[in-house]
């Protein structure tokens, strides 16, 4: 029994058809599909990645951005979880930043292998599989040059192609990596691939420009090229497919930069070295080197139309004011003081697309996707389990998240290791354990709610909309 798990950066569900995505619509056709899949709070990433692996949520595993402050590490700017270099910082002289075991430490620690090829950022992938290096598994960036893999790789297959917009080349690339290269001179028992398309065409050309579609159909056809990799191998009916996207996508209708707002009106903010320390994001982290000038951040964004609820590391610091970030379970000492959260809708973008929210990134164009908050766009996400022990052809109700795959393929394995905190998703190969979940309405300030559904007492945010 072997696993390959396929995971297609920022795709919404919303947008495969037989029309744009045949592979991956036939594939989730003929498997088991979750129609309530969810990312995670932020829906980031560098926080969805460790999630995924990790089986557990931010609080617990403690990446909780893909941009961090850390005064004492780095005092006078942001950290960036895309850069190794960056990463290493936030790793403070440890293996990595995460304080969970990853699903490769599992596997080892039961004698199986795990294996990841990437598109992705070098930081994506490190923290995708932070103690390869330690126990001699297979990981592979298309950034990387000079790693014993990345040798190996070049000396096999030729050079990596450059980045580009769209990634199509590299996305193609790497799938080739994975089915020349890994699986059949390593034989992973589970390998991961990230294919960076079309979040980064979705990010800068937009969801349905027509580079976008060329970005989609190349993600699709990464789909088809592994597919038809397994269904050529003699123990085809022993490996099973798990696609997924780490998170979806909302139109950045309005780009808010937010922290030269802020200063512009007399507030002392900045990217770091600042009294107030701004992240940019698609929901901005916010750091106070002094807890009392919270209400005047909070009145400030009182009187912004753009603006949505803030969330509290802290409950105590702006009470009645703003909802915990334990609601999501995105606490942590690293997670910022507070967490702003944009105003979207689900009015229809220049594409005739439904969804569209305010943003802060200095790189995005307006009208470019963007992702990070609870808009309904970014937290849907694909999730279709297909062939090996996997049901055919049917559409589980209930929900689940990027926290539920590493447990569920774990337990595949006889394994049941402990502190992980997703749900085994026993549905994908017994229908009948498939439940809806309890639905869910919470109200938060400024006249907005937070829907979701509740499986044994576990929210799973929906969507953020106003009350």
């Amino acid at each position: 029994m072997r696993f390959i798990l396929i995971v297609l950066d920022g795709l919404r569900p919303d947008m495969v058809s037989p029309a744009a995505m045949p592979a991956l619509a036939g594939l989730m056709a003929r498997g088991t599909r979750f129609a309530n899949a969810r990312s995670v709070f932020p829906s980031e990433t560098r926080v969805a990645t460790p999630s995924l692996v990790t089986g557990c949520r931010p609080a617990a595993h403690g990446m909780v951005g893909n941009t961090l402050f850390d005064r004492a590490l780095a005092p006078d700017r942001l950290l960036r979880t895309k850069d190794a270099e960056d990463y290493r910082i936030l790793s403070a002289g440890a293996e990595s930043p995460l304080q969970r075991p990853g699903i490769g430490e599992h596997l080892a620690a039961a004698g199986l292998s795990f294996a990841v090829v990437s598109a992705g950022t070098p930081g994506q992938t490190l923290v995708a599989s932070p103690a390869a290096r330690r126990l001699g598994q297979f990981r592979w960036n298309a950034a990387d040059t000079d790693t014993a893999e990345a040798r190996a790789v070049a000396e096999h297959l030729g050079p990596t192609p450059p980045a580009s917009i769209p990634n199509l080349a590299r996305s193609r690339h790497a799938a080739r990596v994975l089915t020349e290269h890994v699986l059949p001179r390593h034989r992973p028992d589970v390998a991961l691939f990230w294919c960076p398309e079309p979040d980064i065409s979705f990010h800068y050309r937009g969801l349905g420009h027509p580079e976008t579609a060329l970005a989609i159909a190349e993600a699709d056809a990464c789909v088809a090229h592994i597919r038809d990799w397994r269904d050529a191998q003699p123990d085809a009916r022993e490996i099973g497919l798990i696609v997924l996207s780490d998170h979806g996508h909302v139109t950045g209708d309005r780009k808010i930069a937010l922290a030269e707002l802020m200063a512009r009106d007399g507030l002392p903010a900045g990217a770091g070295g600042t009294a107030i320390t701004v992240a940019p994001a698609g929901a901005p982290g916010i750091w106070l080197n002094d807890p009392s000038l919270a209400p005047q951040v909070a009145d400030w964004l009182a009187r912004q139309p753009w603006a949505g609820p803030l969330l509290a590391n802290d409950p105590a610091l702006l009470p009645g004011r703003s909802a915990p970030l334990a609601l999501l379970e995105a606490n942590h000492p690293r997670a910022a003081d507070l967490v702003l959260l944009f105003a979207g809708d689900e009015g229809p973008d220049a594409f005739g697309l439904p969804g569209q929210a305010p943003f802060d990134a200095p790189d995005v164009p307006e009208g470019g996707g963007m992702h990070g908050g609870l808009h309904r766009r970014e937290l849907a996400t694909v999730l279709a389990f297909e062939g090996g022990p996997f049901t055919p052809g049917i559409t589980m109700k209930g929900m689940a998240d990027l926290t539920d795959v590493a447990p569920t393929i774990l337990h595949l394995f006889g394994l049941a290791p402990a502190g992980l905190q997703g749900r085994v998703l026993h549905q994908a190969w017994d229908p009948w354990a498939d439940a809806p979940a309890e639905p869910a309405t919470i109200p938060l300030p400024g006249g907005f709610v937070l829907e979701g559904g509740r499986h044994g007492g576990r929210l799973y945010p929906t969507a953020l909309r106003r009350g």
